[in-house]
């Protein structure tokens, strides 16, 4: 069962990113992704998030393909405790948002008819 994010019905959350990703990650990308368009950054409808985490301290690395981005930062953590997904994709299906991790895209593309 997909969640609102913050009562957003456009934004929702899959089962596998609800048990992998904290909350406060999540909420950590809708800002990026929301920041994208004040930066001049047109989103397409799959943004990749690739992951690198080392205990408290993690690269992220922001990618897609058409129209062509990529971003690169470093940040710490809260804790060394939360073990992160090493990818998470952000697709547009219909008016909808959807953080999801690899292996639930196609699912959620055939379900969506994207």
């Amino acid at each position: 069962m997909y969640i609102p994010v913050d009562q957003d019905p456009l934004r929702l959350l899959t089962p596998g990113i609800q048990e992998q990703t904290p909350a406060y990650f999540c909420r950590l990308l809708w800002h990026y992704m929301d920041s994208l368009p004040m930066q001049g950054v047109a989103v397409s409808g799959e943004v990749y998030f690739f992951i690198r985490q080392d205990a408290c301290r993690c690269r992220l690395t922001c990618v897609q393909r058409s129209p062509h981005y990529h971003h690169r930062w470093d940040m710490q953590l809260f804790n060394g405790v939360d073990i992160l997904p090493a990818q998470i994709i952000v697709c547009r299906c219909g008016d909808r948002q959807i953080m999801c991790l690899p292996d639930e895209l196609t699912a959620l593309q055939a379900h969506y008819g994207t």
